[in-house]
């Protein structure tokens, strides 16, 4: 039975809420750097950033949403094997980011401030994936079938990046669009096929943590914000592996998921 419209216009909401608030805080912040006041401006856009935007509309209204209207989703894989997923996402960083990391090795970053950096990109990279794909995926598919769901959430997805004009001015050429667009729909066809949204989040931070260093961008200041990263990551992981522990003896209530069967068939001796 298909879902009712209004929950696609309130994850819609949801979206338009958080995308709108992004590009206040990147506002505030363009503000205070034509205007020589950043040291005003810039903790006004983190509190928006680090109490609003991912805290409540990346991460807290998603789960409570998708726990209200019992969406399919799963944080790590409850029949299929973890491993297989782990090998796949490794092989897949490798293939797509050796280059990158090749680079990042040479550049003799201390680990302690890469680690900084890792946990200060996360807030970008990971707390929106409650977002994306535990609310606006189920949605959307739902609605559009799989691949017009997938197809619009990473459109989405990508649409989000032009509010960020401060923090990424990269992302309004239609170069990035279009590889935003697609990286986007690789992770969300490698999260319905482990079922491991942990994991996918995980990938996600690596690839976008090393491809901000090796660009010129590294977080490793020690403030406010990070406290509020290392917060905000660490409660959305915790929930989703108590989550997972509580459900995990629990099938799924739909076949949602991508499956790849191999048949073998041995000769008779």
């Amino acid at each position: 039975m298909k879902m009712k419209r209004h929950p696609l216009a309130i994850a819609l909401a949801v979206y338009a809420g958080f995308t709108l608030l992004f590009l206040a805080a990147n506002y505030i912040n363009y503000i205070g750097e034509r205007d020589a006041t950043l040291e005003t401006m810039e903790p006004i856009a983190g509190m928006i950033l680090g109490f609003l935007v991912f805290p409540v509309f990346c991460i807290g209204l998603p789960l409570w949403l998708a726990r209200r209207w019992d969406l399919e989703y799963s944080f790590w894989p409850r029949g299929k094997n973890w491993r297989a997923g782990v090998a796949v996402a490794a092989l897949y960083v490798f293939l797509t980011q050796q280059q990158s990391i090749t680079q990042l090795l040479t550049m003799g970053i201390p680990a302690a401030d890469f680690l900084i950096h890792f946990i200060s990109s996360g807030l970008f990279h990971a707390s929106y994936y409650a977002l994306f794909a535990v609310l606006l995926l189920p949605v959307l598919r739902n609605t559009c079938g799989l691949i017009g769901g997938v197809a619009c959430t990473a459109a989405l997805f990508a649409l989000y990046h032009l509010a960020g004009f401060y923090y990424f001015p990269a992302g309004l050429t239609p170069l990035l669009q279009v590889l935003l667009f697609a990286s986007f729909t690789a992770n969300l066809l490698l999260y319905l096929w482990t079922e491991n949204l942990i994991l996918s989040a995980l990938i996600h931070t690596v690839v976008g943590s090393v491809g901000l260093a090796v660009n010129g961008t590294l977080f490793n200041r020690v403030d406010e914000m990070l406290i509020i990263a290392a917060v905000i990551l660490a409660g959305f992981f915790a929930y989703m592996i108590v989550f997972h522990l509580r459900r995990r003896n629990r099938p799924y209530r739909a076949a949602w998921w991508l499956q790849t069967k191999i048949s073998h068939t041995e000769n008779a001796q």
